[in-house]
């Protein structure tokens, strides 16, 4: 009986040791992993040939809150009148400064221009009209700039046209080409369409 007890407890002090020891090992190794990562680690610079700030801008950038709004009408307008390879198209802002001077829809004259002349494409010579305006038959109005074309012709559509009622493009139509109005009013309904397309 003895021997038995005794062989059961060499078998239980031995498991006990084994496990006691597997415990202090792994508790030793925890221990000594956190210490290392506990304390910081010195690591000595590499000196390097380069300078570490030279591609810094001489100046510090100042950032604004201004925002500043820019008038979209003449790139509109340039752009219509560039995408048809118009004469016209460096002359946006023109069109935009005319048409704010005498208070007019800043469509109106470039959309007068492409249907009369296909945007100053086609013009008798030298005339400077894209308008076709005060041409008939012989009769022909010459601009010395394109520049004067859009001014007196912007001057006209408000003191002879908008000033006297005369406001749509059905409306000038019946004084600026009348017999386009026994055609069916086709003038008004190119205008009209040019008009809709520089939205």
């Amino acid at each position: 009986m003895r021997t038995d007890q005794f062989k059961l407890f060499n078998v239980w002090f031995i498991t006990a040791w084994f496990g006691a020891s597997f415990t202090c090992l792994i508790f030793s190794i925890l221990f000594l992993f956190t210490f290392y990562l506990s304390h910081p680690q010195t690591i000595k610079p590499i000196i390097q040939n380069f300078k570490l700030f030279a591609a810094l801008p001489q100046e510090t950038t100042q950032i604004s809150d201004i925002i500043e709004h820019t008038d979209a009408r003449p790139k509109i307008i340039e752009n219509f009148l560039s995408e048809r390879n118009s004469p016209l198209a460096p002359f946006s802002k023109v069109f935009v400064s005319v048409s704010d001077k005498y208070q007019l829809d800043y469509r109106l004259l470039p959309s007068i221009a492409m249907q009369e002349s296909n945007g100053g494409k086609k013009i008798i010579s030298d005339s400077f009209n894209p308008f076709g305006f005060g041409i008939y038959d012989k009769l022909v109005i010459r601009f010395s700039s394109w520049e004067e074309g859009i001014e007196k012709v912007g001057k006209t559509l408000r003191s002879d046209y908008l000033n006297r009622g005369l406001v749509t493009p059905q409306q000038i139509m019946t004084k600026y080409t009348p017999p386009s109005v026994e055609k069916g009013g086709t003038w008004a309904k190119g205008v009209s369409s040019f008009m809709a397309e520089l939205q």
